[in-house]
């Protein structure tokens, strides 16, 4: 069935919540879920507690005014959407009263926006916000990203890689950007590098860790 593109809503928080799980499995997810902590979880499933953390934070984020889109795809009836990947925007800071990059993060990592499964380990997830901090200012300045647009996440359901959803997702970020005039930054992991290279981004800076994963920063800029 043909792929589309739409702005996500709340209902769709718990299928992206999954898909942000199980893209993530062999990479952050495996340092913010370690195995010694997993069973810790209160349902028996980890992977069921970080989707859900996963939702609620995306919930949150939507509501703050990050830009979401889902791809859907369709059953074969053809009755029925499918989410079948997302991407969540952070659009470039226009009043001086929103938080700074900083600040939102500190609040992901300690808890106070979302609550934290027992089974994520939450040094894990402070380090890992630091380091893009430290990252981001390191390649960016003091501003960092607060003039650009930042892609915060994206997901595609391993079940659909090939289809060229991440493509659909980044191009309409991009698309936004253009509108505002704005460049646009994100972190990626190796996976993730040949996409946004395909589309215009180069790789800055040495990169940074998050966990042991190597994590680069990359710069589209609207020329």
């Amino acid at each position: 069935m043909p792929l589309s593109l739409r702005p996500a809503t709340e209902e769709d928080s718990p299928h992206i919540g999954r898909i942000g799980a199980a893209s993530f499995a062999d990479s952050v997810s495996r340092v913010f879920f370690p195995e010694n902590r997993r069973h810790l979880s209160p349902v028996g499933d980890a992977f069921l507690d970080e989707a859900e953390w996963r939702a609620s934070r995306n919930t949150r984020r939507m509501k703050e005014g990050r830009p979401t889109f889902v791809v859907v795809d369709r059953t074969e009836d053809g009755k029925e959407e499918v989410v079948v990947g997302f991407a969540q925007w952070d659009p470039p800071k226009r009043q001086p009263e929103q938080p700074a990059a900083a600040t939102t993060m500190k609040s992901e990592a300690d808890g106070t926006q979302d609550p934290l499964p027992a089974c994520l380990d939450q040094s894990a997830l402070k380090a890992a916000f630091e380091a893009i901090e430290t990252e981001t200012q390191k390649v960016l300045g003091p501003e960092g990203y607060s003039k650009m647009w930042y892609l915060m996440i994206l997901g595609v359901d391993p079940k659909h890689h090939r289809r060229g959803i991440g493509k659909i997702l980044v191009n309409k970020g991009l698309e936004l950007a253009k509108q505002d005039g704005k460049d646009v930054y994100l972190i990626a992991t190796p996976n993730g590098q040949k996409l946004y290279e395909s589309v215009g981004f180069k790789a800055i800076g040495e990169g940074c860790y998050l966990g042991d994963v190597a994590h680069y920063s990359m710069l589209w800029r609207n020329e």
